[in-house]
C-alpha cells in the first residue's frame, strides 16, 4: 500500500500502528477493512476505513493455481491518495466573544444546545450473589465408605448444580379473556 496526501508530510496510521511519513509505502498480509488515519498540523485529521478486495487471483480456488502453476511473480500494489483539508484557526477574540455570548445566554435562562458529548460507558450491573453451598463429596458404597444418608441431599447437589442461585424464578400467571386482551394477575 502507498500513501499518498496533499500536502505531503502527514503522519499516516493503519490500524492504529503508526506507518511513517507521506509519501510511504508499506506491505500488509491480508486483505480486509482497514482504519486508517492521517494526522498533520494545520490540518484536519483525515479517518476512514478502506476495503482492500482480493484480486482475482487470490480468490479460492485460483489462487492455488496462481500461487504453485503460475511462474511469474504477482504484485497486487494499492495507491491510497488524500486530500488534507485546512483546519479552520478562529481568532482569540471570536473564541472570547463566542463564549461571553453563551454566559450571557444562560444567566438569562435561554436554553442553549449542548456541544456534543462522547458516549460514557456503561458501568457493568451487579447482581448480588448468594454464596453457593455445595454438599460434601460421597463417594460409591463399593470403595467403603458410607452412602449417603437420604437421596434429598442428592437432589439438593442436582438442584445446586443446575441452578447455582437458588430456585428458579416463578413467574406470576396470566389470564388472556375470550376476546383476547390481557388482564394482569390479581393479587
Amino acid at each position: 500500500m502507498t500513501f499518498r496526501t496533499n500536502p505531503s508530510g502527514a503522519m499516516v496510521y493503519v490500524d492504529k500502528q503508526p506507518v511513517g511519513l507521506t509519501p510511504v509505502s508499506t506491505g500488509f498480509t491480508y486483505y480486509g477493512t482497514r482504519n486508517i488515519e492521517v494526522v498533520k498540523d494545520g490540518y484536519r485529521t483525515e479517518k476512514f476505513l478502506r476495503k482492500i478486495h482480493a484480486p482475482w487471483y487470490q480468490i479460492p480456488p485460483l489462487d492455488f493455481i496462481s500461487d504453485t502453476v503460475w511462474p511469474f511473480e504477482q504484485r497486487d500494489e494499492r495507491i491510497i491518495d488524500v486530500q488534507m483539508t485546512p483546519d479552520l484557526e478562529v481568532p482569540n477574540d471570536a473564541l472570547v466573544a463566542t463564549g461571553e455570548q453563551l454566559r450571557l445566554q444562560a444567566s438569562q435562562g435561554v436554553a442553549v444546545t449542548p456541544p456534543p458529548t462522547a458516549t460514557q460507558p456503561v458501568p457493568p450491573i451487579l447482581v448480588p450473589t448468594t454464596p453457593v453451598v455445595v454438599p460434601p463429596y460421597a463417594p460409591p458404597v463399593a470403595s467403603g465408605y458410607p452412602a449417603p444418608a437420604s437421596t434429598q441431599s442428592t437432589s439438593g447437589w442436582l438442584r445446586d448444580l443446575f441452578f447455582p442461585y437458588g430456585a428458579p424464578l416463578s413467574l406470576p400467571s396470566t389470564e388472556v379473556t375470550p376476546g383476547g386482551g390481557f388482564r394482569p394477575p390479581s393479587e
